[in-house]
């Protein structure tokens, strides 16, 4: 029997999903740049996921891999954020054994599919995390996104839509090799484009040569061995340094900064001694441009075709890593209509869907010192760190206000809980505490946490023995009247950090 159609906002939704998920995206055969590592890097990635909240109703579910801290919960559901949170480990339960490395390290969806097909629903593998405020919490309600194009199908964000034959919603921050396998053991779900495109799509290599396909100035030079890595960038740094860019490279991980022939010849060698192994060398080069500003816009492309805009957040950059993102004015939306960057993006939005792709897509673009805009510098078919801005700001905009999204990189001091920096801001009346004020909003509690308690844990249990200091990041926005005013609040955060004592690494 045929189900009715039904509105997408009166469909549950379910939203989970692993940030980096480039990592997954990338051939194993493929060679790597040299990269320095770091141990606490990957567990806060994992614990990402909080951060997609805001994309969260009521009776929507809010997949997380731990437990968000009950203090945050109740905090954020107190602004208007209602959500359920379903988790997988609850690292501050002492009563069950830490997860293995690999384990914890496992895909949200992988973790979701082997929970569908548990026969008892009470395993408590996946848990519930009640808040004191209501389901049923009410929601600011959100004002339209700037007009991009007179020509462009505007919505408030994509939300209304009808669906048949559904009787669920997946919201993920990116598909992965796991999915497919979660939507057959929990579904059914709504439309979804498949893995093979979501990777082709969100490759550097597939974002240059669309830029070839509608006829715009083409940056990137493919390169296939280090031979060609060599012949390719001779040429370059003739003209200056450049950039070697992995085709799943993001914010600083995969990318590196060519200036001689003898780095250069190193990163070859590097390269070769992968091929003699057997791995496959890809990667593009690009001349270093003099940009000015760093800025993404958003977008949906329905499985119809329809293209909606959403956001453009001008992006806070610290060289080649991602620092924060704030909505753009009416003034820069001007200079990107007269600059033609609208009409590139329409173009570049249909060949995304003439591909396969529909869903979120952010672009990335910069605006170089002599005014040139370069609408396209790469591609990312899924959520993003401006979208969840985006999704933030419908909570500050119907009070005039918008919110820079950012975080700081932080070791903590021994014995650090979360509570005692709620409290802190509380007391300091940096914490926004109503949807009409100006302040700090955190946002996630355990991209802070995670290597404070995993240290902690592991010294109890006496598999380590030296604590040193562990890293966490504060993710934030912060809500002010305007830009002036966010530095003060946020010089505040720094300033109250120091007073804990937390150690600010950015």
């Amino acid at each position: 029997m045929k189900m009715p159609s039904r509105d997408v906002s009166m469909i549950p939704k379910i939203v989970m999903g692993n940030f980096d998920p480039e990592t997954r995206w990338r051939d194993p055969g493929l060679a790597r740049l040299p990269a320095m590592p770091d141990k606490d890097r990957e567990s806060i990635v994992l614990c990402m996921d909080e951060l997609l909240f805001p994309f969260c109703r009521p009776e929507d579910d809010l997949h997380s891999r731990c437990k968000i801290d009950p203090v945050l919960h109740d905090y954020l559901n107190g602004l208007g954020f209602s959500f359920r949170n379903r988790y997988y480990y609850d690292l501050n339960d002492e009563n069950q054994p830490l997860p293995e490395p690999d384990v914890f390290k496992t895909c949200m969806f992988r973790l979701a599919a082997d929970r569908a097909q548990l026969v008892q629903p009470a395993n408590r593998v996946l848990q519930t995390a009640g808040s004191k405020y209501p389901q049923d919490a009410s929601l600011p309600v959100p004002n339209s996104p700037m007009n991009a194009d007179e020509n462009l199908r505007q919505t408030q964000l994509p939300d209304k839509d009808v669906v048949t034959n559904t009787v669920k919603l997946l919201s993920p921050y990116a598909i992965t090799a796991d999915t497919e396998d979660y939507l057959h053991a929990a579904g059914p779900f709504g439309p979804l484009p498949s893995l093979e495109t979501v990777v082709r799509v969100n490759s550097k290599i597939y974002s240059n040569r669309l830029l070839a396909r509608i006829g715009e100035k083409c940056h990137g030079t493919e390169v296939n061995s280090a031979v060609e890595l060599e012949l390719a960038g001779n040429a370059l740094l003739k003209r200056g340094p450049y950039l070697l860019k992995d085709p799943f490279g993001v914010s600083g991980k995969g990318n590196l900064l060519i200036d001689s022939e003898a780095m250069q010849q190193r990163i070859a060698a590097h390269l070769q001694k992968q091929e003699v192994g057997g791995l496959r060398c890809q990667f593009l080069l690009e001349p270093l441009l003099r940009k000015e500003t760093d800025f993404s816009s958003h977008w949906f492309i329905r499985e119809s075709g329809e293209k909606e805009f959403i956001s453009v957040q001008r992006m806070i950059n610290h060289q080649q890593n991602y620092g924060g993102s704030i909505q753009a004015d009416q003034a820069f939306m001007d200079l990107l209509e007269n600059a033609g960057y609208f009409s590139v993006i329409q173009k570049a939005l249909r060949i995304l869907r003439e591909d396969g792709y529909h869903g979120y897509v952010c672009f990335d673009s910069m605006i170089l010192d002599d005014g040139e805009v370069v609408p396209i510098v790469e591609i990312n078919a899924r959520k993003s760190m401006g979208l969840i801005n985006a999704y933030l700001d419908r909570y500050w905009e119907p009070f005039g206000h918008n919110g820079w999204l950012t975080f700081l990189s932080l070791g903590l001091p021994e014995g650090f809980e979360f509570e005692r920096l709620l409290y802190a801001l509380r007391e300091s009346d940096l914490l926004l505490t109503a949807p009409g004020g100006y302040g700090i909003v955190p946002l996630s509690s355990n991209t802070l946490m995670v290597n404070e308690i995993l240290t902690r844990r592991r010294i109890a249990d006496g598999t380590l023995t030296k604590r040193g200091l562990p890293k966490g990041r504060l993710y934030v926005s912060v809500v002010g009247r305007d830009d002036g005013h966010r530095s003060e609040l946020a010089e505040g955060l720094r300033q109250l950090l120091a007073d804990l004592p937390v150690k600010v690494y950015n």
